[in-house]
């Protein structure tokens, strides 16, 4: 299978992301979360559904991100349809995750 380039996009409180998260999408990734969630002070929800891989050191900054949130008083939502690599990362790793995107973008929003 041929793997796609990173892509990010933004709109709402979701940052939606789609297809290798490689060695050299890390750092765009880790910035991508801190940019949009204002330094982990603002909640947003992470779409993974269209992510081709998702490598150790992805989930590390999955990880890292989701406790930065909490420890700042902010929650960081991660996202992956059933059947999508990213689906079957999150449930193998055992990170919190929803299946959709929730109806208002972030979890906890009106």
């Amino acid at each position: 299978m041929l793997e796609r380039p990173f892509s990010s996009s933004h709109a709402d409180g979701v940052l939606t992301l789609g297809g290798s998260i490689d060695e050299y999408a890390i750092a765009a990734l880790r910035s991508a979360i801190k940019e949009h969630s204002d330094e982990h002070r603002r909640p947003l929800t992470v779409e993974l559904s269209d992510v081709d891989f998702l490598p150790s050191v992805a989930v590390g900054v999955l990880a890292t991100g989701l406790r930065q949130a909490e420890e700042n008083g902010a929650e960081l939502a991660l996202v992956a349809a059933p059947g999508t690599i990213a689906h079957r990362v999150l449930v193998i790793t055992g990170m919190p995750f929803f299946e959709a995107v929730p109806e208002h973008g972030t979890p906890g929003t009106v």
